[in-house]
């Protein structure tokens, strides 16, 4: 290899392994990996910020800001109670969440359709009686199969379809997925609806609950105030009164350390404790230990759950520095994290995405600051208003979808028209709608598409076909589809589906050249691969979000997604042959 080669390589799989690691903000993986390149030779100068004028990242923005604006007009609600009377089994409460979350995807980001359908779902859980842990993760793989039926479907079709434009000419129709993505998923989403209620029994959360989810621990502070029951009782008889465990014991601001049978609880003590919701509320309407963040709620306030999206705005930030929060005097009263070690205090915990924090204050207030820092709310809204905005909105959506889908105009002027007519109606603000896009994921695919474009012009995709090639023996198209396939689905379950799409997609070109055979089936056979990502909970933000939204284990994504993964993979590895073969 060359250095060029070499350094791509090396770069290339020095992110895969960052963004598998899960420990930094993509985009700053992203943007670092940009740099990297600029500085070893391998992106031209002038191609640095190419990426951003890429077709791709132009459509993914004007989808998210016209999802947004359906997001926030309250349509879904409406949705949630039309669809009741027909939830009145598990079995019809799966298949509608399910088909109904397959198909939105199909016509929006697979992220955003999970967050239209999860309010949903969780509210025709608890008209239903169905538990929920029965239900998320099948939504969760009903938005990634639905992904898989247009050009729209997920970020990474898009990115294939621009490696496909650079190698033939023309980049895929905006149905042209379907031919594989239909069928794929109507399989699916039988094996979902028939199979993962048997294999999710006695799994996630079970109870379905008017107000706050029950089986959800959090963590929290308490502040033991004269006259607590809390006085002159060890650590063990707190936790049997708090019906928690306490995982901290602050006196003076000093971690006490010892028997947990010695130390008594005095009035000015701290507790970071893990309880469930409902245990938290009695513990702060009974006055038994004051919540140590200052002011007190009013009377009339709401407890809201609410969940850290990827493109929240606080990710990152700390429970004491989220001014969305207190500038409305919202209290952040504890948080549900994916951490398996707590330290420090509640207000030093980092805000990741899938954390679900647990608030109390004016539901008005609350909505507002959840629409701004972008967190979606999970338990049932109070302040629902008339607004024509979201049937305007979806018509105008539909209407871009229509021009795209017919091929009359690219998808990028076919949404951008939607936006302008919406715009000019007074419907949508696009200063705003801009300043709340979901910038990580834009950062980061602009920033990784001109190091696809380095993998390819350094040589390294030739370099990798050809001993791809050869060790496979065959230049068989349906073996070097499998291949291709089989290879996406190793890697998407450990890195973000763009980031492996951009990755593969140069090389699966450069196998079809040395091959003899048209690049077209192997880059379909990526766009398949990276999005069936049903056997870990970190692969794909839908797993991590409903992970934590369904208080699932690491081992109940596997139990459901390995069949689901047979039954998917084989036919589409078929269906890709006939179609594109």
């Amino acid at each position: 290899m060359t250095f060029a080669q070499s350094a791509t390589l090396v770069l290339l799989l020095a992110l895969l392994v960052a963004f598998a690691v899960d420990r930094f903000r993509i985009e700053i993986v992203a943007i670092a990996g940009l740099a990297a390149g600029i500085l070893l030779g391998i992106v031209p100068f002038g191609k640095a910020f190419s990426g951003f004028a890429n077709p791709a990242v132009i459509t993914v923005a004007e989808i998210l800001m016209l999802v947004g604006l359906i997001s926030r007009s309250f349509l879904m609600d409406r949705v949630a109670r039309w669809l009741a009377p027909f939830a009145t089994s598990e079995l019809s409460t799966i298949a509608l969440v399910c088909g109904l979350g397959a198909v939105t995807s199909a016509f929006m980001n697979n992220i955003g359709a999970l967050a239209l359908w999860v309010p949903v779902a969780l509210s025709l859980c608890r008209s239903s009686g169905v538990a929920p842990g029965n239900v998320l993760i099948p939504l969760s793989f009903a938005t990634l199969l639905g992904g898989t039926c247009s050009l729209i479907g997920t970020p990474a079709n898009l990115v294939v379809s621009g490696f496909q434009m650079e190698a033939i000419g023309q980049p895929f129709a905006f149905f042209e997925l379907a031919w594989v993505g239909v069928p794929i998923t109507a399989i699916g989403l039988v094996w979902l609806v028939s199979a993962a209620p048997q294999l999710l029994a006695g799994r996630g959360l079970r109870k379905p609950s008017q107000d706050l989810e029950q089986s959800r621990q959090f963590f929290t502070e308490l502040q033991v105030v004269d006259g607590s029951p809390l006085l002159d009782l060890s650590i063990a008889e707190a936790e049997r009164q708090l019906r928690g465990t306490i995982y901290s014991h602050l006196r003076d601001g000093h971690h006490l350390f010892g028997s947990r049978k010695h130390h008594l609880i005095r009035a000015g003590d701290v507790l970071l404790i893990e309880a469930d919701a409902q245990a938290i509320s009695e513990a702060s309407h009974l006055r038994k230990a004051d919540l140590s963040l200052p002011d007190g709620p009013e009377p009339g306030d709401a407890w809201v759950e609410a969940i850290v999206l990827p493109h929240s705005t606080i990710v990152g930030s700390t429970a004491h520095t989220m001014e969305a929060f207190s500038s409305k005097g919202i209290r952040i009263v504890a948080m549900a994290t994916r951490l398996q070690r707590i330290e420090g205090r509640l207000a030093d915990l980092q805000a990741r995405v899938g954390d679900i924090l647990l608030l109390r204050g004016d539901p008005e207030a609350i909505a507002q600051a959840l629409d701004e820092t972008d967190c979606l709310q999970l338990t049932p809204r109070t302040n629902l208003t008339g607004s024509n905005q979201g049937w305007r909105s979806l018509i105008a959506f539909a209407g871009a979808i229509a021009l795209a889908g017919t091929n009359l105009v690219p998808p990028e002027l076919a949404f951008g028209a939607a936006l302008l007519f919406l715009a000019l109606g007074g419907d949508l603000d696009l200063r705003a709608a801009v300043s709340e896009l979901n910038w990580p994921i834009l950062i980061m695919l602009a920033a990784m598409i001109p190091i696809g474009d380095a993998v390819a012009s350094t040589g390294l995709a030739d370099v990798v076909a050809q001993r791809a090639v050869a060790s496979i023996g065959s230049t068989d198209s349906i073996a070097l589809i499998a291949t291709v396939l089989v290879t996406a689905l190793a890697i998407t379950p450990f890195v973000n589906n763009v980031s492996a799409a951009v990755a593969l997609a140069p090389i699966a070109v450069a196998i079809a050249q040395t091959s003899g055979v048209s690049p077209e089936p192997l880059l379909v056979a990526v766009a398949i691969g990276v999005s069936l990502d049903f056997l870990t909970p970190f692969g794909h933000h839908n797993n991590t979000l409903v992970m934590s939204i369904g208080n699932y284990r690491f081992g109940d994504f596997p139990r459901v997604g390995l069949l689901l993964t047979i039954c998917t993979v084989i036919p589409a590895i078929v269906l890709i042959q006939f179609a594109f073969g």
